[in-house]
């Protein structure tokens, strides 16, 4: 092959390479586009969910909540790193929420409210009131189903701020003093408990029976030597409300 022929042969190489060129600078401008037409999605709906995405946004959020809420403390996680965990974007949380607060205050409204509900219910029951045993079957029964709750609430009534106790007292903790007083009260008045019973000591007593396990669950465990699980924490329950009787009973 003499001169000419290899002058040609790098002449029509490059001239393929220049036609292929346009065809992948298209490609990833159209890749550009595509990400940022997501991006503007998000705004034009002014940061609400499209209809396109199939997902169950605000229930991956509430999970991805729990999960780091539970291991690194409301403070030390953004928004960001919230949107990061439940594949979404910031503009969801506001969307959903309001803001990380409310995203707090959604997780402990999924469970707790519920629960309330359903006692409040069984409370105003003509028939049989609601009993301090029954009582406490369903919270621990709620923090059985929910093990993360305890360490999650307790870690932020210790280091939250006044906007959150304020939040907790008022929506949630006042909701189960009245109903857990109230059977406190008529069960003294039937005469199964003790006339001289504090009432409020009573309460902290079983509240205390109630999430103390729950709360403390790795430390007992290493105590007792032994994994609590379901049937112990189960028969805990049993155990906790039985004890209170016999502690506070005539």
């Amino acid at each position: 092959m003499n001169e000419s022929d290899k002058n040609r042969g790098k002449i029509g190489r490059s001239e393929r390479g220049l036609e292929r060129r346009p065809e992948r600078r298209q490609e990833s401008q159209q890749g550009r586009r595509q990400e940022q037409a997501k991006g503007a999605g998000a705004a034009r709906h002014g940061g609400r969910p499209t209809g396109d995405d199939p997902r169950d946004v605000r229930a991956q959020l509430l999970v991805a909540a729990r999960d780091l809420f539970t291991r690194h403390g409301f403070d030390a996680v953004s928004t960001r790193k919230l949107a990061a965990a439940a594949e979404t974007t910031p503009a969801m949380i506001h969307y959903y929420f309001g803001d990380k607060h409310g995203l707090y205050r959604g997780l402990l409204e999924e469970v707790i409210p519920p629960v309330l509900a359903q006692l409040e219910a069984r409370a105003d029951s003509p028939g049989r009131p609601l009993s301090v045993a029954e009582f406490m079957h369903a919270y621990m029964s709620m923090f059985r189903a929910n093990p993360w709750l305890p360490k999650l609430v307790f870690s932020e009534i210790e280091a939250g701020g006044e906007g959150f106790q304020r939040h907790f007292a008022e929506r949630i903790a006042s909701r189960a003093k009245k109903l857990l007083g109230a059977a406190l009260e008529r069960e003294r008045a039937a005469g199964k408990m003790r006339a001289e019973l504090d009432t409020d000591m009573a309460l902290i007593s079983v509240m205390s029976l109630c999430v103390f396990p729950f709360l403390a669950r790795p430390m007992l465990e290493r105590v007792l030597g032994k994994p609590m699980s379901a049937g112990f924490m189960e028969s805990w329950s049993d155990h906790a409300s039985d004890f209170f009787a016999r502690g506070a009973g005539a």
